[in-house]
């Protein structure tokens, strides 16, 4: 399998990857595939996994590999995605779009991400790749901060991607801030949507002077 998803990987991206291969706790074999930002045709440091998913006999045929793109890569930036793509294949489970993996710690050393939310992106930047007896999705792979994945709780993940959308964030940027729609230490929903309203208000009134045009 390791092989297949190289060539599509390889296929997709247009440039040869990088493989780290290691172990799971049970000895089980998976791969992590990477690509400096200079060989991406987006332009960010991309990692994907090879052996994350389950295949064929359990699943109907639908397995699952994950694939992250941020703007700078290093050796913690890759050990956090294999930590998670170790997660992921150890749970036995097949992941879905908007589903969290999360922790109680910093999954990349220095910053203030605990988690990722998996999703399915709307484009066709990662296609499906079809084989014999079944295929494989790719799901994004994006860090979160721990205000974002409390959010998560009573909400839908879209629900989070709705705010990420109104508030222009760049989920491939390891610096970026919370959102302001999400309040340090809350769930955030209340306040994102009274922060919305006065936006509405605000522009009802006409733009201010520092306003651009």
């Amino acid at each position: 399998m390791i092989e297949e998803l190289r060539e599509h990987y390889t296929k997709t991206i247009g440039a040869e990857p990088v493989l780290h291969e290691m172990n799971t706790r049970t000895g089980k074999r998976i791969g992590v595939f990477e690509w400096p930002a200079s060989t991406t045709r987006l332009g960010v440091h991309l990692y994907a996994s090879g052996g994350a998913g389950h295949y064929w006999k359990d699943h109907h045929g639908h397995a699952v590999e994950l694939f992250a793109g941020v703007n700078q890569g290093g050796q913690d930036v890759l050990e956090a995605f294999c930590t998670m793509a170790l997660n992921v294949r150890e749970a036995g489970t097949v992941p879905q779009h908007g589903v969290f993996v999360a922790g109680d710690w910093k999954v990349i050393k220095g910053r203030k991400f605990t988690g990722w939310v998996l999703t399915e992106r709307p484009d066709d930047f990662m296609p499906h790749l079809d084989l014999p007896g079944g295929h494989v999705v790719f799901l994004d792979a994006l860090p979160v901060f721990p205000e974002e994945a409390e959010f998560r709780h009573g909400n839908r993940a879209d629900d989070l991607f709705d705010i990420w959308e109104a508030e222009e964030v760049k989920s491939w940027d390891l610096d970026r801030e919370l959102p302001a729609g999400i309040e340090p230490g809350r769930k955030g929903a209340a306040a994102w949507l009274r922060q919305t309203l006065g936006r509405v208000r605000g522009s009802r009134q006409g733009p201010k002077s520092n306003d651009p045009a």
